[in-house]
């Protein structure tokens, strides 16, 4: 077995241009497209604080209202159309998060949290997608 030790990858082609081939070999996809980009978890969503438990690429949370907020991100987005996912916990069933709740946005995206009406829950977010 081989093993490869590096601090750095570069394109060949490009710096930013990794291809990987898929294990069947038939298919490829960006490298940089399919890493995560922004990670967030809130352990609380108070409207006076909101606690990071783990953060990556995330400058800053702003509670907009409750059940409402925006992440802000360390590095903008290339363009508003990164697919984001987000989940609330210690709710009931019949919870939402959605993302992309307000005009989605290059530096930040906002959520919201509803079940009959909003309400602030401990949550978790993540995005994809090409980094300007």
């Amino acid at each position: 077995m081989s093993e490869i030790k590096v601090d750095t990858l570069t394109g060949k082609t490009s710096a930013g241009d990794i291809t990987v081939t898929s294990e069947g070999g038939a298919a490829t996809q960006s490298l940089q497209q399919g890493l995560l980009k922004v990670w967030r978890l809130d352990e609380t969503l108070v409207t006076t604080s909101l606690f990071s438990v783990d953060s990556i690429n995330t400058s800053s949370t702003t509670d907009v209202s409750t059940g409402r907020m925006y992440i802000s991100f360390s590095n903008a987005f290339a363009a508003t159309n990164y697919p984001a996912v987000g989940n609330v916990s210690g709710g009931s069933v019949d919870d939402s998060i959605m993302t992309h709740a307000g005009s989605c946005q290059t530096g930040r995206d906002e959520l919201t949290n509803y079940d009959t009406n909003y309400k602030d829950q401990p949550l978790s977010y993540s995005a994809f997608g090409g980094l300007a």
